[in-house]
């Protein structure tokens, strides 16, 4: 990279309905290296996935409407290459969903050096812990 140039944050597309968890969780997430973009519904997920670029998605598994797990098939469909973290409070057994390679879970409630490892495993060096 020369100079001047700087790597554009990792963007991370935030999903949960909780209001107070999703406030949380997004100062959790935000750091100079990444930009966070939080909704409230699966619906409003896709739309905002289809309208921009993201790097990663994290998502409650538990959502009125779409699920965290339908949210996360529309969005594997559009870019398999996509890691998807569904966050749920409940056992949840991914071979039962077959979602792929780039799915991975993360137990509610969840500490925010978990979720940064996570996300730094599934993204590498564009995600700084």
């Amino acid at each position: 990279m020369s100079q001047g140039q700087s790597i554009s944050p990792l963007r991370i597309l935030y999903i949960e309905d909780n209001e107070l968890v999703r406030e949380i969780t997004c100062e959790l997430l935000a750091t100079n290296a990444r930009e966070v973009v939080a909704v409230s519904t699966g619906e409003e997920a896709l739309h905002a996935f289809q309208e921009s670029r993201f790097d990663i998605v994290v998502t409650d598994v538990s959502l009125p409407e779409m699920s965290g797990i339908d949210l996360a098939r529309h969005v594997l469909k559009i870019a398999p290459s996509v890691p998807v973290i569904l966050a749920t409070g409940y056992a949840l057994d991914l071979d039962d969903c077959r979602l792929g390679p780039t799915v991975r879970t993360i137990a509610k409630p969840f500490d925010g050096p978990a979720l940064d490892a996570l996300i730094h495993s599934l993204c590498g060096a564009r995600a700084p812990i």
